[in-house]
């Protein structure tokens, strides 16, 4: 079955084997080529236009759906990255599918239906059901030359291509060799082998001598590789560890404690595209939320996904997150929020101090919101008699109380138990009536419930509710307020509830009324939610993401030594707990592939103080001058002249930008919020051209990124101006040291710190 497909042969020569590769690049390239095409030429329903009008529009979306999971006309894109070949004499085991590739048949991007949702993956290439004959070229997506050949080219995610992550000399899982491919701006200009089995032996200096390629690891290449712009896929260099937590079940909720440069977040986007790959039909229905920090940081990972043909992912940010619609919508872009609707539903910005809006993040709101609400049911003050054509109904009290009592011992939401009453009234009604003679039908049953007494008995016993008008009653009426939080909030905490009065309504007030909308009327969810930078959440933030995963799992991203909020998680059990996964395994990512071990040990400085419990982590980067420490003065006097601080500082990291930009590769200058006046304009006046990051804007080839939006993000080159202003920004030391350990870890090839004031003792 495999012979069918060819690919270089063992018994070319090995100065020719490179040719062979890229023979075989140009012919996939055709093949990609056909299936754009054929795609393109898909035709819409004959017949009448008029009557076939949804099936076209139908068929229009499904091939614009197709063409764009086929990926970008870029030949500058590497089609594939990677190559195993398999020991023939490792068998596969019995499988009623009978061949390797049949997962990925299924998930041909160029196929006009959408794929059925795959079995759990095997555990290792050994539960493949038949081995490989054939080579097998992994790409980022699925490339073929006819309907119904094996692949030219195999996804990433498919079964087959596992052992390409996790394959090592002690388990090889089947291989005979692994072979990495080099590109340059899309030409295949080199190869690395790793050789399996038993005498096995791999040479990078042979490898590299007849590849064309230096001695240096081509994953070594990757991994450095500069970058200018928004964050890239990893497919290229997934690592086991990371690969383990990639191809998680989506039953299963995982926590990812990763330090700087661990590549937690490419992993949770690589595990968004895994998921939709191996359960695409239920997560069809369901839908992938993506969570963020700010925009900013949405937009810079922005093309992660659409680069690895994913285009349904909804993502969103902390504060529009309460603007998720209903139904997952068709966009992996970061959504945006400008509209009056969207605005209220996530609160103005209102300012409030912080300690006001630490309490209305704790998870104890919930509980006076809860009571808030529910105090508000009373017990019914007499029978309800409803008057129709047929004749007189009445439902005792004593009856009605009983619904009310049942109705508020089970699981029903406030508007569903609130409607349940109604029905259960005209229930009752429509029982009397047919012992009197009457026939009533269902929708007879219906019409009792929404006739006017009932309406008015139910109104009087569970009143109709408002999220919005319940919190803002809860917050300026200090007797309401009491009720509900009558052993839950000390009196000191309710009057400072109560004793703010802000213009509109803040980003916690928000929160609170999502708890509440959510108590009414159930938030609808997804079947899987990846939040980012989790380790910021307050306790009712973790609520609102956890309600929309009630049904579905998690993944959960951050590292507690970068917390900066004022409710930062102490540990990750708590956190788990509010999102509503307790029993969610931790994974440790602690190995950094990208920041270099000079960068890293001089931020580790800083753990002692940050997170203690946080075990530092190690990089297997050594860049020998990574780390610059500047003085920004013009000269060793022992009392400087203060007032030029200032101005010492911008020259010193205007001329540091100057030199540093002469390298390939992305730059950000990272400075206090309160800096950024001093330090733009001075760039500007040196002829610098740079992007200010904002929280509707990403970062480019050089960018100014103020302090409070530079987690999350990552750059070749870095320049932290004054780390002394870094700390000093934050509320609390603590807070503002990790604030620089953020800053200090967002280079992944040289950092260049410049002072004018002392550095921090910690450092």
């Amino acid at each position: 079955m495999y012979a069918q497909r060819t690919g270089p042969t063992e018994d070319v020569a090995r100065g020719d084997e490179l040719c062979a590769e890229q023979a075989y690049l140009r012919r996939a390239l055709l093949a990609l080529r056909g299936m754009f095409e054929q795609v393109r030429n898909t035709a819409v329903a004959a017949g009448d236009p008029v009557a076939d009008k949804v099936t076209n529009a139908y068929l229009r979306i499904d091939r614009e759906r197709r063409l764009a999971a086929l990926g970008p006309r870029d030949d500058s894109i590497p089609l594939f990255f990677g190559r195993l070949d398999y020991r023939q004499d490792h068998p596969g085991s019995a499988s009623p599918s009978g061949s390797a590739f049949d997962s990925t048949a299924a998930l041909d991007p160029a196929a006009p239906a959408p794929a059925p949702a795959s079995a759990p993956v095997p555990a290792s290439a050994v539960a493949l059901a038949e081995v490989p004959a054939a080579p097998v070229y992994l790409g980022r997506r699925l490339v073929r030359e006819e309907a119904g050949d094996d692949p030219l080219v195999v996804d990433w995610r498919a079964d087959v291509a596992r052992p390409f992550y996790r394959a090592h000399r002690a388990d090889p899982m089947g291989l005979r060799v692994r072979r990495r491919f080099g590109f340059v701006d899309g030409r295949l200009t080199a190869f690395e082998d790793e050789a399996f089995g038993p005498g096995a032996t791999t040479s990078d200096d042979e490898t590299a001598a007849t590849a064309g390629t230096a001695a240096a690891s081509l994953l070594e290449q990757e991994i450095q590789r500069p970058r200018s712009g928004p964050m890239r896929d990893i497919v290229a260099t997934i690592q086991p560890e990371q690969d383990e937590i990639v191809r998680a079940g989506l039953e299963l909720s995982i926590c990812v404690q990763g330090a700087p440069g661990t590549g937690k977040t490419a992993v949770g986007l690589h595990r968004a595209a895994y998921l939709l790959y191996t359960y695409r039909e239920r997560l069809a229905r369901s839908g992938v939320l993506v969570v963020g920090p700010n925009r900013a940081f949405l937009g810079y990972i922005a093309s992660v996904l659409p680069a690895l043909g994913e285009f349904t992912v909804e993502q969103r940010s902390i504060l529009d997150l309460l603007d998720t619609p209903s139904a997952p919508a068709a966009s992996s872009a970061p959504a945006a929020s400008s509209a009056p609707a969207a605005s209220a539903a996530r609160g103005s910005g209102a300012a409030e101090p912080e300690d006001v809006a630490v309490l209305k993040g704790d998870a104890r709101m919930a509980t006076v919101i809860r009571r808030a609400l529910h105090g508000a049911i009373q017990a019914p003050t007499g029978p309800v008699t409803i008057v129709t054509r047929e004749g007189r109904w009445t439902v005792a009290e004593q009856e009605v109380t009983f619904m009310l009592t049942a109705l508020r011992s089970g699981s029903y939401g406030y508007g569903a138990g609130r409607a349940m009453l109604a029905r259960r009234i005209g229930a009752a009604a429509a029982r009397r009536a047919e012992l009197a003679g009457a026939h009533i039908t269902d929708a007879g049953i219906e019409a009792l419930a929404r006739s006017r007494p009932v309406r008015a008995a139910v109104e009087a016993i569970w009143p109709k509710a408002d999220g919005a008008k319940l919190i803002r009653r809860l917050f300026t009426d200090p007797e309401f307020l009491a009720s509900a939080a009558e052993g839950v909030l000390t009196e000191a905490e309710q009057a400072l509830l109560v004793g703010h009065r802000s213009r509109g309504r803040s980003i916690a007030d928000a929160y609170c009324v999502d708890e509440a909308r959510h108590l009414i009327e159930r938030v609808p969810g997804f079947g899987h939610v990846i939040v980012d930078e989790a380790q910021d959440l307050s306790a009712m933030q973790c609520r609102a993401i956890g309600r929309r995963c009630e049904q579905g799992s998690l993944t959960v991203l951050g590292d507690l030594a970068q917390g900066t909020s004022a409710w930062a998680a102490g540990s990750w059990q708590d956190l788990l707990a509010h999102l509503g996964k307790p029993a969610t395994h931790v994974e440790v990512l602690d190995r950094s592939h990208r920041v270099p071990a000079e960068i890293l040990g001089y931020a580790n400085r800083l753990l002692p103080s940050i997170a203690p419990h946080v075990p530092p982590a190690t990089s297997v980067r050594h860049v020998p001058g990574a780390l610059t420490v500047v003085r920004a003065a013009s000269d060793q006097a022992a009392v400087p002249d203060q007032a030029a601080v200032p101005d010492r500082l911008a020259a010193e990291v205007t001329a540091q930008a100057r030199a540093v930009l002469r390298n390939e590769g992305s730059t950000a200058v990272l400075v206090a919020d309160s800096q950024l006046a001093a330090i733009g304009p001075a760039l500007r006046d040196a002829g610098l051209p740079f992007i200010e990051l904002r929280e509707d804007t990403a970062p480019g080839r050089f960018a100014l990124v103020p302090a409070s939006l530079a987690k999350g993000l990552e750059f070749d080159h870095v320049i932290l101006a004054e780390p002394a202003a870094v700390v000093a920004g934050e509320p609390g030391r603590t807070n503002g040291l990790r604030r620089l350990y953020v800053l200090l870890t967002r280079a992944v090839t040289s950092l260049t710190v410049v002072h004018a004031d002392d550095l921090p003792a910690e450092l």
